[in-house]
């Protein structure tokens, strides 16, 4: 196995199992602890925001549920193992892909073996998915008749639509069946950011950011429409950084 380090997010709203965790992870030096979660909402926000290598989530959380964030945030570069006491979930999360499911309480010889069966579905994912580097120059994307290879700089943004995504260009938009969130996985980041739940932009092409009294904040592009798009709070403050602003 690499020595490379991997970010887990802990999504876990009772005290002593929430540090029962974070001292599992960080006996493990694989393992890098990037985000904690007390409730359903709030490792909403983070899914969204950023991305994880690996997630350990319970069930019974306040506001969303452990198995309602399953089935929205379950993709193929992370690799979601259910802590939980109940064992009625087992058949669904292993539908939406989950890694492995542990019942509590467990130990850490137990939690050891379901890091490193992610670990080996880590590697194996890398191994044959493509990686986003600096050598690669377009966005490859099937529709039901064709395959386009799309260079990053004709990229204006990419809008979510219901279960797919329009990639918006220079010349054309193309219809893809994949969520936002694969895309994203698949753009150099110092290029492209998300600025909405609905909305990846390509920097280059923004001509101002404007702050409404609302409180809110939208972005013009340089395009021939002039197209406005809203800033998500959250995502505000990240492309202010991007822009330097």
């Amino acid at each position: 196995m690499e020595s490379t380090s991997y970010s887990v997010l802990i999504i876990e709203d009772e005290y002593p199992a929430r540090m029962l965790m974070m001292d599992y992870v960080m006996n493990c030096p694989e393992l890098k602890l990037a985000g904690i979660a007390e409730s359903g909402d709030k490792a909403n926000s983070l899914l969204g925001e950023k991305k994880f290598d690996i997630v350990f989530m319970d069930i019974n959380l306040p506001v969303i549920n452990g198995m309602d964030l399953l089935r929205v945030h379950h993709s193929k570069s992370t690799f979601f193992i259910i802590t939980t006491a109940y064992s009625e979930h087992a058949v669904e999360a292993f539908d939406l892909d989950a890694t492995d499911y542990l019942l509590k309480p467990f130990s850490f010889e137990r939690f050891k073996k379901s890091v490193e069966k992610a670990l080996r579905f880590l590697q194996e994912s890398k191994q044959s998915q493509p990686n986003t580097t600096d050598t690669q120059i377009h966005l490859k994307i099937q529709s039901e008749s064709a395959v386009f290879l799309i260079p990053f700089p004709e990229i204006q943004f990419i809008s979510a639509n219901n279960k797919s995504c329009v990639i918006h260009t220079t010349q054309k938009d193309y219809e893809t069946p994949k969520l936002l969130k694969e895309i994203e996985e698949k753009l150099p980041s110092g290029q492209f950011i998300r600025i909405h739940k609905g909305f990846l932009i390509n920097l280059s092409y923004v001509a101002s950011m404007r702050y409404d009294k609302g409180g809110s904040y939208t972005i013009q592009l340089k395009n021939e429409d002039e197209t406005t798009l809203p800033v998500g709070r959250s995502y505000a403050q990240s492309l202010r950084e991007a822009l330097k602003l």
